[in-house]
């Protein structure tokens, strides 16, 4: 998947709508107030509270209306701040929250937490279609490893940038499931926008701004390198 530039799809907002509604309505009101009042009786006149607490429901409605509508320029000014933050993210490396790894230039860089050193432990890559393509290598010691796949598949093959996704399987001496924190790194190559926020692309791979953890110039070299193989 891939996205491109800065964009802003929105056409109307809800407030204009509700503008439009409103004038409408006060209008009609105000029509039929005018019968009334030339076809009233004038020995009984008619009470005039009635009217009255509509005209101040009317103004009511109103005023929130434009609340409304401020409320709604300050989040497009703040959108697009964040837009306009999220470009100087381009051709930077950045640290994600996500367990989905970008195979950039042959390539994939991430890590993984253990909150506690596990008996066993498996890590495997799996294409888009969720179909295993790759074995790693993988400490089982407590605490955050860094890691990186040389994009090889079971039988060496080396294969096509994309996405892909890494699934981490640890266990206590007991049997018991570790649960295993996963960031993954990646080059951002694309930046855009929809009604979910501001999206970030690194190649195949597709995050969104809040799931950013680190932004950096240039890659740094991993501690750990695991590379195709049977697991410890």
């Amino acid at each position: 998947m891939a996205v491109s530039g800065v964009t802003d799809s929105t056409s109307s907002t809800s407030s204009g709508t509700a503008t439009k509604k409103l004038t409408d309505n006060f209008d009609t009101f105000l029509t039929m107030l005018t019968v009334q009042l030339k076809n009233q009786d004038p020995l009984s006149p008619m009470d005039s509270t009635e009217f009255t607490n509509q005209l101040v429901q009317f103004s009511a409605v109103e005023q929130q209306i434009n609340t409304n509508k401020n409320l709604e320029s300050l989040l497009s000014a703040t959108k697009t701040n964040a837009q306009a933050q999220a470009i100087s993210y381009l051709g930077r490396e950045i640290e994600v929250a996500s367990s989905a790894v970008p195979l950039q230039d042959g390539k994939a860089n991430f890590s993984y937490t253990l909150p506690e050193d596990a008996k066993a432990i498996t890590v495997v890559v799996k294409d888009a279609d969720g179909k295993l393509v790759a074995n790693l290598k993988a400490e089982s010691s407590k605490g955050r490893h860094e890691a990186t796949w040389d994009g090889k598949n079971t039988d060496g093959k080396q294969l096509e940038d994309g996405y892909y996704k890494i699934e981490i399987t640890a266990t206590k001496a007991d049997g018991t499931k570790l649960e295993a924190g996963t960031t993954v790194y990646g080059h951002v190559t694309d930046v855009a926008s929809d009604q979910s926020g501001t999206l970030i692309a690194m190649g195949k791979v597709v995050t969104t701004v809040e799931n950013i953890l680190t932004v950096r110039e240039k890659p740094t070299t991993n501690t750990t390198t695991t590379t195709t193989g049977t697991t410890n």
